[in-house]
């Protein structure tokens, strides 16, 4: 109920990236495929250079900072019991393993979203939106959850070496 709720209102106020279609409705890794030979195919067609790097984030989940959540949601407006209940959520988090019968001490989860929740794939994706803005003019983007593409063209592969390394830096 609570992630139907900040869904609603963060697709309501569209403050998901358009580029980000993990885990929404309307969207599948098809739009990507689509937008990427749609790409290539410009490209193809102006005689330009294209290039595109792939970036899979790694430990996304576990990675993900707390504190910038909570700053995303104030910043997208959400003020009163909905981000109370979401700090809620994210403070004092505590875990073990199990393997076969065993089960390791409790370890704090000082970093990072619980796994397996669906409102921890919310508010990954409401986050992951500043990898889109700091993205620069002329390059295209694609984003599904944590895997993240970005893609650029020119007649000159050295502009095209200049873009992407400004993206990069």
């Amino acid at each position: 109920m609570i992630n139907s709720c900040l869904v609603w209102y963060l697709e309501r106020n569209k403050l998901i990236s358009p580029m980000q279609c993990g885990f929404r409705k309307q969207r599948s890794t098809t739009d990507h495929l689509i937008r990427l030979e749609s790409f290539v195919r410009e490209a193809f067609a102006q005689w330009q250079h294209a290039v595109r790097v792939f970036f899979d984030l790694e430990k996304a989940y576990e990675s993900t900072w707390k504190f910038g959540i909570m700053r995303d949601l104030h910043n997208a407006g959400l003020h009163g019991r909905l981000p109370l209940f979401i700090e809620s959520f994210l403070k004092n988090r505590q875990f073990h393993v199990r393997l076969g019968s065993s089960y390791s001490d409790v370890f704090d989860q000082e970093m990072g979203l619980p796994q397996g929740s669906i409102l921890s794939v919310t508010l990954f994706g409401l986050k992951i939106n500043s990898i889109v803005k700091a993205i620069s003019p002329g390059v295209e983007c694609s984003l599904y959850v944590d895997d993240f593409l970005i893609c650029y063209r020119s007649k000159h592969i050295h502009i095209i070496e200049c873009h992407l390394q400004q993206c990069l830096n």
